[in-house]
Order: structure tokens, then sequence, then C-alpha cells
């Protein structure tokens, strides 16, 4: 459990404690772990402050820099306990978020700092902090690799440009060990990773036997600083993901000729298949299908859909099914997020084999729902990287069969020859983590591209010695110089002003910019906006109802009209399944079952009272429609991950809890013989929940969704 405090110009309060993924640093000092403190900046309306809060001439404010300020060098004083500053990562960074951390006579925060890594080397402010930050990254540990598997191989460079920057290699057999630790049901292409002081991606390769030496493979451009932390650490795996479109892509789209009716078309059908999502298991289970999601909700509705859940009127997965309807038309009307069926969303890595051609890429995809099934996109496609702000980051690639990638899967795989590399054409991306849209959509696909832009960041200036109280006015400086979402919003509305669009010279200059600000956090060099550039006037579906708007005549604006709002209105019949009670013993678990949802239901209420969310449904589901939260007012998105990444590992615990007890002696593995037992006390706990007049919270059960449907599709 972390503790959180929320620092605003006149006070500061505390937030429950909340589970949360790990991270290196926390796991070393486990023992201290209620030493630590994440600490939060707001204005006193949960908004952001500094320069994104106001308009482009707002002065800073005097008053807000030296609260800061003061907080970071004075420190946090609760009860008797002193936190004072200790690092942030460059998420927390961006959020105006960091650590701190309540030293004592044994363990400071300079203790820490130094157990972190050598840093010495890096001599710019920004990339020092940025350094450090790297490990607070929220990972999974996996095992120790010695040095003996680690090997260090060139990078590939040309014409200035790192085609191989940020990925390296892995072994199937370690690949496998990371999917069994992980308890994934295959094993990914790709990992998002940290060991020692590396990170980026490690791609799955055949040519790495698992006799060998030299199990991973790294290289200089993913290396950030010298630490013999060798343990192997993921932050996340390659998976397929649906791709949809969003007033980013769909404003060059446009701009590259594309017309207003395809966009219309697919709005239309999408908004269409929502609508009628009740009218048949058929129709529900296709939409949710086309519509997995990274936290597998959607995954978990269709079984209970194929369960017969949806015919027998189940209240949870009723509100869960209403819920992603009306959050489906809520992005499509706030955010233009229009699904692309032929397309996909995925993680980037490099064709080691060198046998793509230049402007050639491969893309297997999978079937989440079927994993049997697979799909080798071939042909004319268009690929790029969000955010994108210029005509040329929309790229058109030849997607190829090629049978010596034929073992890597839901991953885009670039070519490793070519004059410029491909990620760095889409928005300056690189192979370090990035992912990629790909469509091979004919109606999507302009007939020509546009040049790419030049990604090269501004050289930051060095200094002789990096300390901490320049690590702290640096991210004061952040705070009130970022420019990153005044900048995208002037770019959208200075598009929709202008008849070329994002082909305008202002844009393609805000494009520039944004490229700028979005390397701050690296350079430290702020991006300016000059007075041309400011907008006075936005479209409405830019819904800035405290400035001065026009109805937008361009196909955003169209789209956002012909959206009408949805409210939700909560399905409260409790309709008991009978056709879980032929299963027998049950009766032996009730009460320990009670127990456990007593206590489930307490820390949902905690979490709901937290992030200010309205019902139990939109707190398990991630389908947040609406929020009063302390953090991340305007960043609906930040919302959901702060509360998928509490709620998860809460409803993981609850699951170890269902299990333990069936675990084979001295391991983790349940036994062969325990199926009948692990029935007995699934329908316990739904029998607890369902079984209780005017019962309010409903999701415990589901936690063994996967049991409770394998008891009613036996039944």
């Amino acid at each position: 459990m972390i503790r959180k405090v929320v620092v605003t110009p006149t006070t500061m309060y505390m937030l429950p404690p909340t589970m949360e993924t790990s991270n290196r640093v926390i796991r070393n000092y486990e023992y201290k772990k209620d030493n630590f403190l994440r600490v939060h900046f707001s204005d006193e309306a949960s908004n952001p402050i500094g320069s994104s809060s106001g308009n482009f001439n707002d002065t800073f404010n005097d008053a807000l820099y030296n609260r800061i300020y003061y907080t970071l060098n004075n420190g946090i004083k609760i009860g008797d306990v002193h936190y004072e500053f200790l690092a942030f990562s460059s998420s927390q960074l961006r959020d105006h978020s960091c650590w701190f951390f309540a030293s004592t006579e044994d363990l400071t925060a300079n203790n820490i700092r130094k157990w972190m890594g050598d840093f010495s080397d890096i001599k710019t402010v920004a990339k020092y902090a940025a350094r450090m930050g790297q490990c607070f990254s929220s990972t999974r540990v996996i095992q120790y690799v010695p040095v003996s598997d680690i090997k260090e191989i060139p990078d590939i460079v040309r014409n200035g440009y790192t085609f191989s920057d940020g990925i390296g290699k892995i072994s199937f057999s370690l690949a496998e060990v990371i999917a069994k630790e992980l308890d994934l049901k295959r094993i990914p292409s790709a990992f998002q990773f940290r060991m020692a002081g590396y990170k980026g991606v490690l791609c799955k390769t055949r040519y790495l036997r698992a006799n060998q030496v030299n199990q991973v493979q790294v290289r200089p451009s993913q290396h950030k600083f010298k630490s013999n932390h060798n343990i192997l650490e993921i932050v996340r795996c390659s998976t397929y993901l649906p791709s949809y479109l969003n007033r980013q892509a769909i404003t060059l789209l446009s701009a590259l000729g594309i017309p207003d009716d395809v966009f219309i078309r697919m709005k239309d059908q999408q908004v269409n298949e929502l609508n009628r999502i009740f009218e048949s298991e058929l129709i529900t289970l296709n939409v949710l299908q086309q519509n997995i999601d990274e936290y597998e909700t959607s995954q978990s509705l269709i079984e209970l859909v194929k369960a017969g859940f949806l015919r027998t009127k189940d209240p949870y997965l009723i509100n869960l099914i209403s819920l992603f309807r009306i959050k489906m038309l809520q992005d499509l009307k706030k955010k233009a997020k229009i699904r692309v069926g032929k397309g996909a969303f995925l993680m980037g890595v490099l064709d080691e084999t060198k046998t793509l051609k230049d402007n050639e890429v491969y893309c297997c995809i999978s079937d989440p729902c079927n994993p049997s099934k697979r799909k080798v996109i071939t042909g004319t496609c268009i690929v790029y990287r969000n955010p994108c702000f210029h005509p040329g980051d929309i790229r058109i690639v030849k997607a190829v069969y090629c049978n010596t990638l034929s073992n890597l899967m839901d991953v885009l795989v670039f070519p490793a020859v070519g004059y410029r590399d491909i990620p760095n054409q889409c928005s300056g991306g690189d192979l370090d983590g990035d992912d990629f849209t790909i469509i091979y959509d004919e109606h999507l696909i302009p007939r020509e591209a546009h040049e790419p832009m030049n990604y090269k960041s501004k050289k930051p200036k060095p200094v002789d010695h990096v300390t901490m109280e320049s690590i702290k006015a640096f991210f004061v400086n952040y705070v009130f110089s970022d420019q990153l979402g005044k900048i995208a919003n002037a770019h959208l509305a200075k598009a929709d002003s202008f008849p070329n669009g994002a082909l305008n010279g202002q844009c393609k200059a805000l494009a520039h910019l944004h490229s700028d600000a979005v390397d701050f956090p690296k350079t430290g060099i702020p991006a300016i906006v000059p007075q041309e550039l400011r907008v006075e006037y936005f479209p409405d579906f830019m819904e800035k109802h405290d400035k001065p708007s026009y109805e937008s005549e361009k196909v955003l604006g169209i789209l956002y009209r012909s959206i009408k709002e949805v409210d939700y209105e909560r399905y409260t019949s409790l309709n008991f399944d009978t056709r879980l009670l032929y299963v027998k013993g049950y009766e032996k678990y009730l009460n320990n079952a009670l127990r456990l949802k007593r206590a489930y239901d307490a820390e949902i209420k905690g979490v709901m009272n937290q992030f200010g969310i309205m019902t139990e449904f939109e707190v398990v589901s991630g389908y947040i429609i609406n929020t009063i939260t302390k953090i991340d007012k305007k960043k609906p998105r930040n919302v959901i991950k702060s509360v998928m990444d509490t709620i998860i590992p809460i409803r993981k615990s609850y699951r170890k809890k269902f299990e333990e007890e069936f675990y084979e002696e001295g391991t983790k593995i349940i036994s062969s013989t325990a199926s009948d037992q692990m029935k007995s006390k699934a329908v316990a706990w739904y029998c607890v929940t369902y079984g209780l007049k005017d019962e309010d919270m409903i999701s415990f059960p589901w936690i063994v969704y996967d049991i409770l449907c394998e008891i009613v599709k036996n039944s």
C-alpha cells in the first residue's frame, strides 16, 4: 500500500493508501515502504497547474511557484514524520508528481539515490532526473540475469539515424520464463523492460538458444546509466489491441485528402452497433470482440455472454455492458474515437534478420478470442504513432509476408534498412516501447505521403555537476513552463480554422513546437509559443466553454454534433442464476466467503471514494464515465489507468485468497484434484452476494468468473 498526498496552493490533504504495481526502489526497501510518499501538485479544483492550465500569456504565479519550491526544499511533515524529496519518474513529471521519503538513522533519501545507480556521467539536469526516474517505473520482477548471460551488441546506425534505437533481443527460453512468471496464456513476442541501467524492448529471437550464454542482448542506445542491479523487470508485454482513429489522426488524414463521408460512415456504423448491443447475444459478442481492451474487461464479458449470463439477465453483466456502450459513445463524441476494423495497435520492433526492404513492414496479428487464428497483413497500409500533428507523421508502407519473421506475432516489425527508419518518421518515435497504429483499410490510405518532419532534438546545455537543488528547480520550471497540452489544443483549433487544415504553415510550426515540448523532460529546454500561433476562438467540438467558440464546419464538428449524450441507468434486478445450484458442498465455504466479501467491498468503496467514482461497476471495469477526482481531473485516461492500477492488484489478491487452500504443498500450483472444491467455493462466493436481499455491491464473485462460467456450461 502506497501513501499519497495532494498539495494545492493553500492546503494539503492525504489520500487513502492504495495498492499498485511496485517498482525497483520500493521492492528493494520493502521494509521501509511506509516511509515512501507520492506527492501530487494541483490547483484547488484538482486541475493541473502551470502554463498548461491558463492562457498562453499567463505570467508565473509567484505564490504557486513558491509553494511547490518550498515543499520540494523543506519537505512535508505528517504528524511526527518528516518526508523529503527523493526523485520522480518521467510519467510523474508530466503529471506534476514526485516521490518523497521519510529518512531514518539507517536509511536516507541520499542512500537510496546512491543505491539506484551511478549517474555521474550525465551532465544535463533534465536527463539526470529522467535516468533516476527509470528506477521508479512500475514493473514486475522476473529473475536475476547473470552478467555472463548479457551481451552488448552494436546499434544499427545509418545517416545519423539509429534504426535499433531502444531495442534488443531475448532468447525463446527466457521469454518462456517471463510468460510463465506473469501467468500468460502464450509467449509474447516482445517485452518492455528495465534491467540495471538498461531500458527499452527485448524482442524474442530464434537465434538465441536455451543452452547458450547471452540470453539477453542489449544495445548502447538502451544503456542509460551504470548499475549492478541485474534483475530483469518487465513493464509490459506486446499484445494485440484494436485500432482507433482520434481527432489528431482524422485531422491529418482529412488534410491528406480522405473524404469526410469516410469518417461519417464509419461513425454511423459504430453508433448503430452500440445502440443494438442488447438486441441479441450475437450482436453483443460481435461488438465486444471488436473492442477488446488492455485491461481484458471486454474479454471477461465475452465469456460471461457465452456462458448465458446475458440470457438470465445477470445485473453485473448488464450494467457493465451498459457502461461499455456509454463509454464508447462518450469517446466517439469527445475524442472522435472511431474503431478501424482493418487495423491494429501494436508495439514496434526491428527486423533483426534484415529481410524486409526499405519501407516494408511485417505484421501478423492474433484473434484474442481464438488464439489459434492469426492473420498476416499484406498490401498498402498507413502507419502512425500518437500523438501526431505533422502531415508527414502518416507513413504509407507496404506490408509483406516474411517467413523468417513468422515467429513474431502481435508486434509491428520495421525494416533495419533504408535512408531513415520508419519509427523516427512517425512523430519522432523509436523502438523503446512505442506503440504504432497500422491500418490496411483502403478508404483510409491517402494517395501519397507528405514529406516527414525532422525530429532532431535540441541539444541541452551541460553542467559541471548536477545537484539535487538543480533537479528540484527543473521540476518547478517544468510545471510552470510545460506547453504540451496548449500546443496540442492550438494545433487542433488552427487546423479547423484553415481551409487546408494541418497542411497550413502555422499548423506545421505548431507540430515542430510540440516536438520540442515532448523533448522538454529530457532536454530541459521549454517550447516557447509565439503570439501568432496562439488561439482566440475554438471550434465547438473542443468544448472550451470558458472561451469564445464557433460551430465547426469540418468533419470533427460534424461528427461531434451528430452524437447524442447518453445517461447511465443502473439495472437493479438481482436475478439469482439457479444453474449454479447443482454444485454440492458450497455451504461449508459460506462463512469465509461472507467475511472476504465484506473486506473486498470495503476496499472497492475506498477506491470509489478516492477517485470520486459513483458506481462499483465503473471501478471494476475501467468504463468510467464520470469522476469527481482529486487527481488528473482533466486527464480521464490517467484516471482510468490510476483506478485500474489500484483495482487489478486488489482483485488479484482476492483471487489468490480463493486459490491458496488448493495449492499443492510447498508450491503455488493448484492441485489437479481440487476442481470440484473450487467450484463449490465459487458458488459460495456467488451465494453470499446474490442470495442477500437489497445487496448493493455485486462484483465480488466475478473475481472467479471463469469458474462460474465453467459451472453453468456443464450444468
